[in-house]
């Protein structure tokens, strides 16, 4: 089973391994018993699906980047945008970047944290801080919870002369980030931050829980068709991005390290009029990738089945599956084009259709049997793969 836990008993650690003996062991249990090896397999033999779980029950991970990185690989970076451009930002990404000290006023993060928004973009006349909604019951809160964050002291009321003091647990606490947002909101929308914008000739639009503000040197006002009810910054900053582009603004682009954000991008890229760039790195060094060079370089039908397929091969609320990573996926997307028509389809409606399910349970014997199998059902698939290798399989 090739699965080790480390559990502690009377103060020593111990590392318990399920292996393939044990594997065997089950299934020779299953003949004496007169149990049909084939019908055996269709159920999952240890506590939960090795595929899909960790030992300590929680979803399995996959490296999502090593995506981003192959799809970028043969395209050449942009050298600079065009001067009509509008600038999107994940705003929390700009939050956790910013280096407090001791004597730092939540008014001095608010300048601190503008100021690096606009340099962020200097050649952007439009910027936006785009930033998550954080809610008390959703996937993404208990994904905080799995990754071990510790909850902070909780602030009532932000004052601008207010000391900061223990930023990241300060940060750490989800409803401070919510109670943050909204101050640097309100103080942005004042006569010092409004006469700044003026003298630098930018206009910055701002997110809120559901709301979206537009703040300019005359004014602050609400901006209705940027109203939105997503919770993740990711999928909101394609929304800006769209909004950008039907202002006419030559070239969008999104600051961001996400392999995620990158991935809608490409998958929307072919609905967006502007040229769309993302922006990423360090301080030192940025990288300025062009978003359609990508999509050209591989096809815009494979630009929009990306999104199924990240879904499902893994991300952050979805398991990924053992021993298969994206690539290999991708693989088979490039070369298959029901496979690029099945994952485009996947998520346009909210449930999974018979026939669209039948094609993605092909597709997944696929990714563990290079010839597949006839029926192309997993429970086949799992039978013969035992078969093959005459029981000596890792249970994943």
């Amino acid at each position: 089973l090739c699965n080790k836990k480390k559990v502690k008993t009377d103060g020593r650690t111990m590392i318990l391994k399920a292996d393939r003996s044990l594997f065997g062991r089950i299934i020779i249990l299953g003949q004496n018993r007169k149990i049909e090896i084939r019908e055996l397999l269709q159920y999952s033999l240890g506590p939960m699906p090795w595929s899909l779980a960790t030992p300590e029950g929680l979803p399995r991970k996959t490296n999502k980047a090593t995506l981003a990185n192959h799809l970028q690989k043969d395209v050449q970076l942009a050298d600079s945008l065009p001067r009509n451009s509008a600038s999107i930002i994940d705003g929390m990404s700009l939050v956790q970047k910013l280096a407090v000290g001791g004597q730092t006023t939540f008014r001095m993060i608010a300048s601190s944290l503008l100021s690096m928004a606009l340099r962020e973009s200097p050649q952007s006349k439009r910027i936006d801080i785009v930033f998550d909604t954080y809610r008390e019951i959703s996937i993404k809160n208990a994904e905080r919870s799995i990754r071990g964050q510790v909850p902070g002291v909780q602030f009532s009321d932000i004052r601008a002369a207010q000391l900061v003091k223990q930023w990241k647990k300060f940060l750490s606490e989800v409803k401070n980030k919510t109670s943050l947002i909204m101050f640097l909101l309100e103080e942005w929308k004042t006569k010092e931050y409004t006469d700044r914008l003026q003298r630098e000739d930018k206009v910055v639009y701002v997110t809120s829980e559901k709301e979206c503000w537009k703040i300019s040197p005359e004014s602050a006002d609400e901006v209705t068709e940027l109203f939105s009810s997503q919770e993740e910054a990711d999928t909101r900053l394609i929304l800006h991005t769209a909004h950008a582009a039907q202002e006419g603004y030559e070239a969008v682009v999104i600051i961001s390290e996400d392999t995620d954000v990158f991935l809608l991008l490409l998958g929307f890229s072919a609905s967006i009029g502007s040229n769309l760039y993302m922006k990423c790195g360090t301080k030192t060094r940025n990288r300025l990738v062009d978003i359609r060079k990508v999509a050209d370089s591989i096809g815009h039908e494979v630009c929009e089945a990306l999104i199924g397929l990240h879904s499902f091969t893994g991300c952050d609320t979805t398991s990924a599956f053992a021993g298969r990573g994206k690539l290999g996926a991708l693989k088979i997307l490039k070369s298959d084009s029901s496979a690029r028509q099945m994952f485009t389809e996947l998520g346009q409606s909210w449930t999974v259709p018979d026939d669209l399910y039948t094609k993605i349970e092909r597709f997944t014997c696929g990714l563990y049997m290079s010839s597949g199998n006839q029926s192309g059902q997993v429970n086949d698939a799992r039978y013969e793969l035992f078969c093959a290798k005459n029981g000596e399989v890792e249970s994943h």
